[in-house]
């Protein structure tokens, strides 16, 4: 069902990774990047998508010396406290996007496919990844967490990612998170190769770039390219 009209939304700005270690698929071509998430001003309460990085991993420090601004400046930047947020959608659980969750007390909506693949040793960092019982909510697929707010299975970066969309009769905004690591990627419809779990995924990150380009038009958001798009 969507919105009468579209809420507000607001990016913010929680990271910017400075480095990666030589073993990652980005090492030859790095350039610093950031991490976003994204303030939805729904009627029915505040959604955020994505949390950013968390503080005091050694390894992650040593590894990506990343610039992390905490999830409540951020916040209270815009004028929120992380008691304002209702609800949470993470596109998936590596470290970059599940690092400050355990700082909000709203449920945490993510894949099934997503939370079990979390669970592998070296996926993540586990403390950052452990969302309680009571605020976890475990999604099979698409689904709508709010009037005009869906979640769509997009895997291909990792088993379980998911983007999200917000929708009203005439305009749609696409949070496409990582399931492209720049924009080109969803223009083109053809996922990077360093942005795939592994090469047995690229079919189905092709297919998921293919979901979000059959929902056109529209303007998608990226975690880690600072470019919007306006897909028609």
């Amino acid at each position: 069902m969507p919105l009468s009209k579209l809420p507000t939304v607001e990016r913010l700005m929680l990271a910017t990774v400075t480095s990666v270690p030589e073993w990652h698929p980005e090492h030859a071509t790095f350039e610093p990047f950031p991490v976003h998430a994204w303030v939805i001003r729904h009627p029915d309460g505040v959604v955020l998508v994505d949390t950013g990085i968390g503080f005091g991993n050694p390894a992650i420090d040593e590894w990506y010396n990343p610039k992390v601004t905490s999830l409540a400046d951020a916040l209270g930047a815009i004028g929120l406290a992380t008691s304002d947020i209702a609800a949470v959608a993470v596109p998936h659980l590596h470290f970059d996007h599940c690092g400050q969750q355990a700082v909000l007390a709203a449920p945490v909506y993510v894949q099934a496919a997503e939370y079990e693949a979390a669970q592998t040793p070296l996926y993540t960092v586990p403390d950052w990844a452990a969302i309680p019982k009571d605020r976890l909510r475990l999604v099979n697929g698409d689904e709508e967490i709010a009037e005009g707010v869906r979640l769509l299975s997009t895997p291909g970066h990792t088993p379980g990612h998911q983007s999200v969309v917000i929708e009203s009769a005439d305009e749609r905004v696409v949070f496409a998170a990582q399931c492209a690591y720049r924009a080109e990627e969803l223009r083109s419809g053809q996922p990077a190769a360093s942005n795939l779990y592994d090469e047995t995924w690229e079919d189905a990150a092709r297919d998921s770039l293919r979901r979000l380009r059959a929902l056109a038009p529209f303007t998608a958001h990226f975690s880690h390219d600072p470019e919007n798009v306006t897909v028609v």
